[in-house]
């Protein structure tokens, strides 16, 4: 099943491009509210974070022609009913972004329709500082936690 994990680690300084978190848990339902899912002609893409009522933020690399927006989200393989469906008014990727080296992969969406606010969608509280070293921190996002097998969680080839 594809569901909602987090993934808690302390920043460290020796951290290298291409590095991988491989291993999370399954969050509370909804615990998460900020969490977007971005499709593409129907098929889950890649995770964003709704970051105001009318804004998405996500990677520049995710960017296609028919994306979609769904808030609310847990489990990508059911609707369980605090789901929002939204449209895209407006991709704006990094102006410098670099397809080739993924240099500035950011972006901003503008939702056509603003999202409802529930207590299933909120928007991300965002920082006013950077992370120390050694400081812990949390990050979600989508993956697979199960092979259909009683008692087996994901491994670094089943990750999303």
């Amino acid at each position: 099943m594809w569901l909602l994990l987090t993934l808690s680690f302390l920043l460290a300084s020796t951290a290298q491009d291409g590095d991988k978190l491989l291993e999370g848990d399954e969050c509370a339902p909804h615990s998460q509210p900020w969490q977007v899912a971005l499709y593409e002609r129907g098929r889950f893409n890649c995770g964003a974070s709704l970051i105001s009522p009318h804004w998405v933020l996500s990677a520049a690399h995710c960017q296609s022609r028919f994306m979609r927006v769904r808030l609310g989200e847990h489990n990508l393989r059911k609707r369980d009913g605090p789901e929002q469906l939204r449209t895209a008014s407006r991709v704006i990727p990094h102006p410098r972004y670099e397809a080739r080296s993924h240099r500035h992969d950011i972006m901003l969406l503008r939702l056509v329709q603003p999202a409802r606010l529930t207590p299933q969608v909120r928007p991300a509280v965002l920082p006013t500082r950077c992370p120390h070293q050694g400081e812990a921190c949390v990050v979600s996002g989508w993956g697979l936690v199960s092979h259909n097998e009683p008692g087996t969680t994901g491994s670094p080839q089943s990750q999303g």
